[in-house]
């Protein structure tokens, strides 16, 4: 062998054990394994043909970044081995030439990758969020023939999910014939159908029922602070606290800023005046940063000195969570509903209002709405943000707002206690002999 095709050779070795790496457990038989782009799916490692190889766990081996819906499929393909049916055995092409059913529609545009309007594939929590749609819809969709697929089926669906309880039914019923919309719509780009029966669908949620996150939102920075102070306040919240006050310094989602601590999300550029982040939505059309203002420095800073105080070995994670591995996407909404039935908010406050937070402090110091769609990611040019935030009050205009700050102003920074106590949090008196603990992560 040459020693061109020896080097060869051994950086492919090379490769592939660095990416062997990125696979961790997280349960039996189930593997989480993170890009280089730091975007997590999870797999299994079945024996095929005499050999372990590595498989996804989505509907027909797609990409799959749920843990639970990898689950579901691990245990089904269990299911079928332990029946003597074999779950990765080749099949045909599911889709005919002309497809009679919606299960074939809903399977094509699976496998295709859930395309966009724009015929690309779709990827990351975009393409999970459409596989799990498609998965529900399966459930009742998967013998209608494409000719009864209409607004009367579309109707008995709507009826069959608020039946079985689904939260917020109207608007998780409108969420999901969108993704059928999507399939049918590639169905028709493929000529497996003729024509979308979803054009006219119904649509399920009314104007009035539709809430913004800019309900949602501490009004003040002040009051940001009193409530990120609340888990603060326990040891198990403290990441939510963090967690909370960086979505609104950055006016990053939740899954964006859970980004943080992955790949290069998170750190700083070289003049220390951006901070490297992730878009859920057009992450290389949209703006990949956010300003390093002074409140963001601030929070970043304190983040660091609880994480070196709490972790001296280090950690994985920039938002560990007490049960191992990084806190989940719905934490602190969880744990901002426990504040708020517990009465210890003055109003009831979303992880998503923390992104109206960024907005009305930008727009208080006289920042146009195109920048701030800029800096928030929207490629709206500042139309979405007129629709979900509101107008701008008519005393703000021309630099005129209350130019609001990062940081509270009449009341001690959220942190304070915090850092008092050496960057430790206590166990609250109330949360002893067995009580239920508040704010718990």
């Amino acid at each position: 062998m040459s020693a061109v095709a020896q080097s060869t050779v051994e950086q492919t070795d090379a490769q592939e054990a660095e990416k062997e790496g990125r696979y961790k457990q997280v349960e039996t038989g189930i593997y989480r394994y993170v890009d280089a782009e730091g975007k997590s799916t999870y797999h299994e490692r079945p024996w095929i043909d005499g050999k372990r190889k590595w498989r996804s766990l989505g509907v027909n081996f797609t990409p799959q970044s749920n843990l639970k819906n990898a689950r579901d499929e691990y245990h089904r393909r269990r299911t079928e081995v332990a029946s003597g049916r074999d779950p990765y055995a080749a099949a045909p092409k599911a889709v005919p030439v002309k497809a009679r059913t919606m299960k074939e529609v809903i399977f094509r545009y699976i496998e295709d990758g859930c395309p966009d309007k724009h015929r690309r594939p779709r990827s990351g929590q975009n393409l999970a969020d459409e596989v799990a749609h498609c998965e529900r819809l399966l459930s009742h969709w998967h013998d209608v023939l494409i000719e009864n697929a209409g607004p009367a089926e579309c109707d008995k669906y709507h009826d069959w999910r608020v039946g079985l309880g689904a939260k917020d039914g109207n608007r998780m019923v409108d969420r999901e014939m969108n993704t059928l919309n999507n399939a049918c719509r590639w169905g028709v780009r493929c000529r497996i159908i003729t024509a979308n029966p979803l054009a006219d669908r119904p649509k399920y949620q009314a104007s009035d029922e539709i809430h913004h996150c800019r309900e949602f939102m501490p009004r003040t920075t002040d009051e940001l602070h009193d409530a990120a102070r609340l888990l603060f306040a326990h040891p198990h919240s403290v990441v939510l606290g963090f967690q909370m006050l960086e979505e609104a310094c950055s006016g990053l989602r939740t899954n964006e800023v859970l980004k943080w601590g992955t790949d290069i999300f998170g750190t700083t550029t070289e003049d220390g005046a951006n901070v490297h982040v992730w878009r859920l939505k057009g992450q290389h059309a949209n703006n990949p940063y956010v300003t390093n203002h002074e409140g963001l420095k601030a929070v970043l800073a304190a983040h660091m000195a609880w994480l070196a105080a709490n972790y001296p070995d280090g950690t994985e994670s920039w938002f560990p969570s007490h049960t191992g591995g990084t806190i989940g996407d719905t934490a602190l909404a969880h744990a901002l509903r426990r504040l708020w039935k517990s009465k210890m908010l003055r109003r009831r406050l979303k992880s998503h209002g923390m992104r109206a937070v960024y907005v009305l402090i930008r727009r208080s110091q006289g920042a146009k709405d195109e920048i701030i769609a800029d800096e928030i990611g929207h490629s709206s040019n500042g139309a979405c943000i007129k629709s979900t935030y509101g107008g701008v009050p008519d005393s703000w205009r021309n630099c005129g707002g209350p130019n609001m700050k990062w940081l509270s102003t009449s009341v001690p920074v959220a942190w304070a206690e915090l850092e008092k106590n050496g960057w430790k949090a206590e166990y609250p008196a109330s949360s002893l002999k067995g009580k239920k603990r508040q704010c718990k992560a």
